[in-house]
């Protein structure tokens, strides 16, 4: 027999018929997301031997299946799935600190190297702008905002969060945490802590700078990466539909699993993208850093490369492409670049309990843009309260500054700008 592994499908119709039918064949017994609680959790589900209907979403998520039964039951006539995959442990966030961390994990025993990096990741978070806001924030024009974000749900989907970070006492922060046997409050990465911030910090209790796009938001946590960082895509589709029963209004993933030239979209993360927008849920992700210019740019990653997601680059002080930042060549089947943002020598809240034992750090990576966006995308939404998702992401399209002697699918329609 073949091994047995969790597998993700998505239905060509929702009705009982077709989950009786799934139970029937594959010998499981199927459980609604509507039946999760803080005290039943996803892996509740699985350790019970039963599967996850995510009913907002109408994807199935089977645990201990057999790969020839799968195979055979999408074959057959009048088959109820349209698509299905495995579940795998692929995702990643997408910033440069991860080399330095990778690095410590495995020992490697480069110890010249390590030293030069943390001396420059110390260097870097020990830079002071020298203006009110970070040199992100006054590119994108914050300062002539008179909106905060009030009244508006934010949710960052990553590493978790530092929630006694000082820079966020009284704000309003709920979570949850996706990743088996892993709790969202205590951020052991460091990542997710500093797309908050970007997204929804405000000043540094450290140097007085504004750093944080949206400040007057309500922060929702979605752990989807574990401590290590990694992610797998059943963690993250239970979290997208959380999102949608939360009815957040935007959502930040800075993660990302590269993909091949030509390689299409995920069916599952497309269908995902486009109940979100049903349900004005927008979906910021991260183009990813896969690539090494000018030489050789890389296609937008997944998620973001879903047409349904908004795929956000990276821009340097100088409000060129980053070298990492990646493409939108395949731009036929997916992977455009929507729009572009900060993400370079990102200053923001980071968290003491990781690598460094520190409150702030200065990152590079689409992971530190992505956020900037989902920030400012509160904003919009704070401004036009009865506008669509799809709205909010036309009118950012379109406010955004175009950037000369730039290639679109490099930065998209540019530089996003405050409202």
């Amino acid at each position: 027999m073949e091994h047995a592994s969790r597998y993700i499908l998505k239905l060509k119709e929702v009705k009982s018929s077709d989950l009786n039918k799934i139970e029937k064949e594959l010998q499981t017994r199927i459980t609604s997301s509507a039946e999760l609680s803080s005290k039943v959790r996803a892996q509740n589900i699985y350790e019970s031997g039963n599967s996850l209907y995510l009913k907002n979403l109408g994807i199935v998520i089977l645990d201990n299946i057999d790969g020839k039964q799968m195979e055979s039951l999408k074959n057959k006539r009048n088959s109820p799935i349209s698509h299905y995959e495995q579940s795998r442990n692929i995702f990643r966030p997408v910033s440069e600190l991860d080399l330095l961390e990778d690095l410590k994990r495995k020992a490697i025993q480069f110890t010249e190297q390590i030293s030069a990096i943390e001396a420059l990741i110390k260097s870097k978070s020990n830079d002071r702008p020298n203006h009110r806001f970070t040199w992100g924030l006054n590119s994108i024009n914050l300062s002539t905002s008179q909106y905060d974000g009030s009244g508006v749900s934010v949710c960052i989907l990553d590493t978790g969060f530092y929630v006694e970070h000082p820079d966020f006492e009284g704000r309003n922060i709920s979570g949850k945490s996706f990743v088996p046997n892993q709790g969202w409050e205590d951020d052991i990465n460091g990542h997710g802590t500093h797309c908050v911030g970007s997204a929804c910090g405000f000043t540094s209790s450290e140097n007085g700078i504004r750093y944080g796009v949206a400040p007057g938001t309500d922060i929702a946590i979605g752990k989807v990466l574990d401590n290590e960082g990694n992610g797998t895509n059943d963690w993250i589709y239970d979290a997208l539909d959380n999102c949608i029963q939360k009815k957040y209004k935007v959502v930040s993933m800075s993660f990302g699993a590269p993909v091949n030239l030509a390689e299409q979209p995920s069916p599952i993360f497309e269908h995902i993208g486009n109940i979100a927008l049903e349900n004005n849920c927008l979906l910021i992700a991260a183009a990813g850093n896969d690539s090494d210019r000018p030489n050789l740019p890389r296609p937008v990653s997944s998620p973001a490369n879903c047409e349904s997601f908004m795929a956000v680059a990276a821009l340097n002080r100088n409000l060129k492409v980053s070298s990492f930042s990646n493409a939108g060549i395949n731009a036929n089947s997916g992977g455009r670049v929507d729009i572009s943002a900060p993400g370079v020598e990102v200053y923001s809240s980071y968290s003491p309990n990781a690598l460094g034992n520190k409150y702030y750090a200065t990152l590079n990576g689409t992971s530190m843009a992505a956020p900037h966006v989902a920030g400012l995308a509160a904003l919009y939404c704070q401004a036009f309260p009865n506008n669509s998702a799809s709205d909010i992401w036309m009118k950012l399209e379109k406010k955004a500054k175009q950037l000369n002697n730039q290639l679109i699918r490099d930065v998209g329609n540019g530089i996003i700008q405050a409202i």
